[in-house]
């Protein structure tokens, strides 16, 4: 694994102890050979071990408070007294509801915001991705509302001109998630050809394998089957007006603490796989900021901020590694920088638009220091 798992020491961070590497997991099989599929039970048995073994105990603490607050919004949520009594056809919006599930709904909306705070702050390196497994569960849920508003008994009955907006949601849904696994394996495979590349190919063999995401994905496509399941149980408990289908409804809420659980795992594990400096996107996407780098290159190159008149390089400009041009600010007793065109970042006062040239002692607007040389 990263630094963390492998005991390997990568320009992110140093440690002083070797880490669990995933080739010192040794488990009695529980299946063998014979049985269809029984390598691969074990193989996600070994990966999920490792996965359990590799978490410390703050993490444990950290994320058992973030679930409990999902699985609290959740029930808040799916245990209205509104839901539970299958509703009043004749009455339309939130302010017709009771007052005690009007605040049940407001207080459930307010954990939910909790959640996805944590959710952005604890995972910096999966953030956007575990919100969109968040969205994405809302995607599903939608899907199958979509699927019940024509067929109660859905997908008994069903019908091909009752699939088209559900069908359109649950597709958008499964590409997100299926660019989500690609980036986390891009960005995994560019990790080991990064840190851990070796003249040897059956060492590089042995770190990918040490860098497995085959645990990871049986429990990233466990949680999407979840998902589906529980957004099914939902709509289709909703969908029958008497609210007399308790056996959906009891699926509908075992699943969702399952759900926010293994969603904080599949964020957290290729974290700690990656290390906290890491950035998780496809290889299209990092190319192509590679290529919008190189194109810009040229532009920096040709812009030497120079004295315009005696070609004498500014003091007072500078380029930074964001490409873009800072100047520095020249009011008395400050030593602070600013882009140029607006305030400087320390003392806040504005910059000036003109500069001096100490070697010719020319007063030029900034403008011209910034344009390239011309070509003629």
């Amino acid at each position: 694994m990263v630094s963390e798992v492998a005991g390997v020491t990568s320009p992110e961070t140093e440690h002083t102890d070797l880490r669990l590497r995933l080739s010192d997991i040794a488990l009695q099989p529980l299946v063998k050979a014979p049985v269809p599929f029984a390598d691969r039970f074990e193989r996600v048995r070994k990966e999920w071990t490792f996965i359990a073994r590799l978490s410390t105990l703050e993490e444990r603490k950290d994320g058992a408070l973030t679930a409990l607050i999902g699985t609290v919004a959740f029930l808040l949520g799916a245990l209205s007294p509104e839901v539970l009594g299958g509703g009043r056809p004749d009455l339309v919006g939130m302010t017709t509801v009771s007052g005690a599930a009007y605040v049940q709904t407001l207080l459930s909306m307010a954990m939910w915001g909790w959640f996805v705070v944590r959710l952005w702050t604890s995972f910096p390196v999966m953030r956007v991705h575990v919100l969109t497994m968040f969205v994405c569960w809302g995607l599903m849920m939608g899907a199958q509302l979509l699927f019940h508003i024509e067929n109660a008994n859905f997908p008994l009955d069903v019908a091909l001109s009752q699939l088209s907006t559900g069908s359109l949601l649950t597709i958008v849904a499964v590409f997100m998630l299926y660019m989500l696994g690609t980036a986390v394996r891009e960005t995994r495979d560019m990790h080991v050809e990064e840190f851990h590349v070796h003249e040897d190919v059956r060492r590089m063999s042995a770190e990918m394998e040490e860098h497995s995401l085959y645990g990871w994905g049986a429990l990233f496509v466990l949680w999407f089957a979840l998902v589906s399941l529980n957004a099914w149980s939902g709509a289709h408990f909703v969908a029958e007006r008497h609210a007399e289908r308790w056996g959906v409804l009891t699926l509908h809420v075992i699943t969702a603490p399952i759900i926010v659980g293994a969603m904080l795992v599949v964020a957290w594990f290729p974290q700690r796989m990656l290390g906290t400096g890491a950035t998780v996107r496809t290889r299209a996407a990092r190319f192509a900021d590679a290529d919008l780098l190189s194109s810009n290159e040229p532009a920096l190159d040709a812009m030497r901020l120079d004295c315009p008149s005696c070609g004498l390089r500014s003091e007072d400009l500078r380029t930074t590694t964001e490409h873009t041009v800072e100047q520095r600010c020249l009011a008395s007793g400050c030593k602070g920088w600013g882009p140029t065109g607006t305030s400087c970042t320390f003392c806040e006062r504005p910059l000036p638009s003109r500069l001096t040239c100490v070697g010719c002692g020319v007063n030029t607007p900034i403008a011209e220091f910034l344009s390239g040389p011309e070509v003629w």
